[in-house]
């Protein structure tokens, strides 16, 4: 049964359905769900990531876990994660570049969190030299029990989310109904408990009618299971994504505003019209995953601009040396990708690199 149909058969039979759990039905719940069933990424796919742009990103990624493996004492032996590794390039540059530093690459025990099947047998193809020291996660409570670096990139944006409406001074969640006068998919306001609501009045001051709250219970539980790795056994976590850093007690009238969108053939899709069959992302509320780990007794946070943390870590240096070593168009190639990586205009100022560390264990 296509996704849109099972979608329709919840409201049906409950009378609405939730934006989170209309994201899990047309994202992940499913084995025809859009996450368990894509099989492109890039130009042919739906959507492009940053290791499909360019091999520096997942080169200057490995300079910073090498960098912070070093501050953890160098472990002879620690837990390398990447969740959601897509088709493994990501992975695939990072190792080709772990590999010139081999006490590093040596320790570095390979888990791979990934629900795509498809995505599976690419990340085996493009990792198979490493087959001996990668292990595939289907749940991350079966992380080793080691100091920890763990890389995701764009994992959170795809994450369900739940829509607050303000209205007449209150708020609502918004939800999917069926109109009963034409059939059609369309959003409406469900009434909150009172304590929530009450919450929401107390922590959104600035908040005018029409405004939209966007908060992710999965985002916090996952931050939540990786903040608690890192206090345990010790390591550093990235988390790279389209998002913001704003603090719920200066955000602005002008900051509540729905980023949940649909893209599907490098297009902005309606998002009902797509279940299923399109990309859904939201943007990253990068200040409450802040306060998360600061609940478990993480205070070393940094928070990069992509622009600032690419170039903090040498992607200009590595890009002049392989420049040296190339014909002109190659060369520019090259600095078409790390502009797109880099510059305000493009990937450099929207996409935010959180760093989370712990070397206190």
């Amino acid at each position: 049964m296509p996704i849109d149909l099972k979608i329709r058969n919840i409201i049906k039979e409950v009378g609405h359905i939730k934006i989170d759990d209309m994201m899990r039905e047309a994202l992940t719940t499913n084995n025809d769900s859009y996450y368990r069933s894509v099989q492109n990424l890039g130009e042919g796919g739906d959507f492009i990531t940053a290791p499909e742009i360019s091999q520096l990103f997942g080169e200057v990624i490995a300079l910073w876990a090498i960098e912070k493996w070093k501050e953890l004492g160098s472990p002879s032996s620690f837990a390398l994660v990447e969740l959601g590794g897509g088709q493994g390039k990501l992975m695939r540059d990072f190792l080709r570049t772990a590999k010139l530093v081999p006490e590093f690459f040596k320790a570095a025990k390979i888990c791979l969190f990934e629900v795509n099947p498809h995505f599976i047998k690419k990340q085996q193809q493009h990792l198979d030299q490493y087959d001996k020291q990668t292990t595939w996660l289907s749940d991350l409570k079966n992380l080793p029990k080691l100091p920890t670096i763990l890389i995701a990139n764009e994992f959170f944006d795809a994450l369900p989310i739940k829509q607050y409406l303000k209205s007449k001074d209150n708020w609502f969640e918004q939800v999917l109904v069926i109109d009963p006068s034409d059939g059609m998919v369309k959003h409406h306001k469900l009434e909150l408990h009172k304590t929530l609501k009450g919450q929401l009045l107390l922590d959104h001051t600035s908040a005018q009618d029409g405004a939209i709250l966007e908060e992710s219970v999965d985002a916090f539980n996952m931050m939540r299971l990786i903040a608690k790795n890192l206090s345990k056994y010790g390591g550093a976590s990235l988390i790279i994504d389209y998002g913001y850093d704003i603090d719920v007690n200066v955000r602005t009238r002008k900051q509540y505003n729905a980023t949940l969108q649909a893209i599907k053939n490098h297009k902005y899709e309606s998002i009902i019209a797509t279940m299923g069959e399109a990309d859904l992302t939201a943007h990253v509320d990068f200040n409450a995953l802040k306060k998360v780990s600061t609940e478990q007794g993480l205070e070393k946070q940094t928070i990069f601009s992509q622009g600032e943390f690419l170039a903090k870590y040498g992607i200009d240096l590595r890009l002049d040396s392989l420049k040296q070593k190339l014909p002109k168009s190659d060369s520019e190639v090259l600095e078409r990708q790390v502009y797109r990586l880099t510059a305000k205009s493009q990937m450099g100022e929207l996409f935010k690199v959180l760093e989370v560390f712990n070397s206190a264990v």
